[in-house]
This record gives structure tokens, C-alpha cells and sequence, in this order.
């Protein structure tokens, strides 16, 4: 029966999304977040359905004379928009009522609750599989980049100006150039930010999906110790849900910056030290946190490696692949900046080519800074990201990778 219910369900949001339009493009099955998306709709549509009767039932207990001293908490439960404190009124209630063993009706309310119940735990086990599966294969992939061959590999060179006289010379070129054939920086951080918003920001929504969950889970898990901190994890829920909402990358990524440095830490010492209510909620945090087996820290260092293989895949391909690589001194800085990156990424462990690269990161987006280019944002999120990946970091990501790998 309850399988039947479940493929009525999926019927009916099949009809109504065929309706839509126009179709939501992440519902394509090649995209890699197909499933999350679709049992989102899912859980929407259960949810809608299952506040609808919930909300029929307790308007049926408000007009019922037993219950008249329960007037003000029922019509409260019936505002709220948290399904879970309808469930657990409606079950208190009839708890606390007299009723005889063959009555009907008092079995199947009960008996309904507990499908509620049991339904949205299916839903939420099913994300949590999805989500974590796909978290496996983007590391999994991280983790093939350092998995070199033994062949020692091409060494990369730099273009400076200590090695670009020589190879004009050879080219029989002259140092002059075309000044039309020059490289625009700003154009260039343009056309960069529009290859990578995309996966940027779906890196920083997998991380919120993360903290959500976690959050949910704590609310939805009727800790009495926690009804202190309800109305805090309430608003932590809603900033969530705003910056997953966010569609600007660079916005999304402010604000999740700012949000960790309010609400988190990656100090756990730090944090298991803290007072109060704060000090319990944190342990709350963990505990969910060691029953998922997750670690924020780690994923966190691996979200922004992630993100500087993608900017830097882009890099590559945009660099000019001509003579105007020699000529052109915009040109040359990037092509060196991509090769200080390659260059690190071959010895990881070396702390001075990983101050090579970053520092040559941050004088680029002071140089963009001083011009006012409009498109210095993606230089100033790369060199953010850069700073949190450095050779004790790598170190951490490589033993990582040896158990998944």
C-alpha cells in the first residue's frame, strides 16, 4: 500500500512538471544533480499534501468540546509551517485521551502519523545517499590529479622577462607587437567568471546542502535541551535558504564567508570550549556530524581545490596560443601564473612554490584593484580560495584521498 501511495505521488508531480513551463533545465537526466532535484519536488508536493490534512484535522479537533482547553495550541500548531510540531500535537492529544481499543478512527490517525513520519524519513535517507554519493565522485576525481605517473613529467617554464628576450630573439620577432592584438584583462576575468560561476557556485551550494541537513536534522530531532536555541537555528535555517537562493556566484560566495565567520568555525577545539547554549548546540552539531561521517574542514579544503582546478582548466584554454604570448606582458603574467600553479601542484609539499603562486595571485588582483577593472572579482575569489590551499593542506587532502582511492 504504501508503495502504491508513494508511485501515485510521483504520477501526479510527473503531470505537473510535463505542465511546467518551460521544463527546469536541471531536471535533464544528465545532470548530476537529477535525483536531488527530483526527490526535492517530491518532499514539496508530500509536504503540501500532508499539511493540507494535517491542518483539516486540527481545525476538526479545535471545534471539539474535549478539547476545548487546547484552543490557543492548536490554533498556533495550525499557523506554523513546521509539519512536525503538527504531528506531535495531534499525537499528544490523542495520547492523552480516553479511548477504547476498537475505536476505529483513533488507530488510524495514529497509524497515518507514523506513515508521515516514516515517509519523510525515507525522502530524507534517500538525499542523504544521493548527496553523499555524488560528494564521493567529485573526490574521487580531486584525487586523481595526484596520482601522477612515474614518469617524471614536463617540467613547466616560466614566460618573464628573463627568459621572453631570448625567445623573441630566436622567434626573429620584434618586442613591439600589435597593441591590438593585446590581451584584455578585464575582458579575460569576463569571460572567466562566466565559465566557472556555474560550478562555483554548485560547490558552494553543496556545502550549504551540508550545513542544512545537519540543522534539520538537529530541529527535527525534539531535543527538549535544545528549545533555548529554536528561534537561532530558525534564522540560521532562513539565511541558508537565502543564499542557496542567491544566483549572483560572487554574491553567493560573500555571503557564505561572512555566515561561517558568524556562525562556525573550523577550530573544533575552539568550539567544544564554547559556554552555554552555544556550547550545546555545538555538541549537537558534532554529534551529527560524527553519525554522517562527515568532516566541514576537509570537505571545505577540498571545495576550494575544486574550485581552483576549475578556474584553472579555463585558464589554460583562454591563454593565447600564438606569438602574442611573447609579446604581450598581460598575456605573459597569465601564462605564468598558470604555470606557478602546475608547478606547485607537482611538488605540493614545497611551501616556496606555493608562496610563488599565491603571491603572484594577489599582486594580480591589486593590479586589477588599482585599474578598477569591473571584472576583479573572480581574481579576488581565486587568490581567497588559493590562500586556503597550501602545502600542510595538500597534505591533509593526499591522506584523505588514500582512503577513498
Amino acid at each position: 500500500m504504501f508503495e502504491w501511495w508513494l508511485l501515485c505521488l510521483c504520477l501526479q508531480w510527473l503531470v505537473r512538471a510535463e505542465a511546467a513551463e518551460p521544463a527546469d533545465p536541471l531536471l535533464a537526466l544528465t545532470a548530476k544533480d537529477f535525483q536531488l532535484e527530483f526527490l526535492r519536488e517530491l518532499t514539496a508536493l508530500a509536504e503540501q499534501r500532508a499539511e493540507l490534512s494535517l491542518n483539516n484535522y486540527l481545525a476538526h479537533l479545535e471545534g471539539d468540546e474535549q478539547y476545548a482547553n487546547y484552543t490557543s495550541e492548536l490554533g498556533a500548531v495550525r499557523s506554523t509551517a513546521k509539519l512536525q510540531h503538527k504531528v506531535t500535537l495531534i499525537k499528544q492529544l490523542l495520547d492523552a485521551k480516553p479511548h477504547q481499543e476498537t475505536d476505529l478512527e483513533h488507530t488510524t490517525v495514529l497509524r497515518n502519523l507514523v506513515f508521515l513520519n516514516r515517509l519523510k524519513a525515507m525522502f530524507r535517507a534517500s538525499r542523504d545517499a544521493s548527496t553523499q554519493e555524488i560528494r564521493q565522485l567529485r573526490l574521487h576525481r580531486l584525487c586523481q590529479q595526484f596520482d601522477h605517473p612515474a614518469a617524471p613529467p614536463r617540467r613547466p617554464s616560466l614566460i618573464n622577462e628573463q627568459t621572453v628576450g631570448a625567445a623573441v630573439q630566436r622567434l626573429n620577432l620584434t618586442r613591439s607587437g600589435d597593441p591590438s592584438n593585446a590581451l584584455d584583462l578585464n575582458q579575460f576575468g569576463a569571460q572567466l567568471y562566466e565559465r566557472v560561476k556555474l560550478s562555483g557556485a554548485e560547490i558552494i551550494d553543496n556545502y550549504l546542502q551540508i550545513l542544512r541537513g545537519l540543522l534539520q536534522d538537529i530541529i527535527e530531532g525534539e531535543h527538549a535541551d535544545l528549545a533555548e536555541s529554536s528561534s537561532r537555528l530558525d534564522n540560521m535555517l532562513l539565511q541558508l535558504d537565502g543564499m542557496l537562493a542567491t544566483q549572483d556566484f560572487f554574491e553567493k560566495r560573500q555571503k557564505v564567508y561572512a555566515y561561517l565567520e558568524r556562525h562556525l568555525s573550523t577550530d573544533y577545539e575552539e568550539l567544544r570550549d564554547s559556554a552555554g547554549a552555544e556550547h550545546h548546540l555545538t555538541e549537537q552539531l558534532l554529534a551529527q556530524l560524527k553519525a554522517k561521517g562527515l568532516d566541514l574542514f576537509v570537505i571545505f579544503l577540498f571545495s576550494n581545490f575544486e574550485f581552483l582546478e576549475k578556474v584553472h582548466e579555463h585558464w589554460a584554454q583562454m591563454l593565447p596560443q600564438d606569438s602574442s604570448l611573447l609579446l604581450d606582458e598581460t598575456s605573459r603574467r597569465l601564462y605564468d601564473l598558470q604555470q606557478l600553479y602546475e608547478i606547485f601542484k607537482l611538488d605540493t609539499e614545497s611551501q616556496a612554490k606555493y608562496e610563488a603562486y599565491t603571491d603572484a595571485l594577489r599582486r594580480l588582483h591589486e593590479l586589477t584593484v588599482e585599474q578598477g577593472q569591473r571584472n576583479r572579482h573572480i581574481f579576488e575569489l581565486l587568490s581567497n580560495a588559493a590562500q586556503n590551499v597550501g602545502s600542510v593542506t595538500f597534505n591533509m587532502i593526499k591522506a584523505k584521498c588514500k582512503d577513498l582511492i
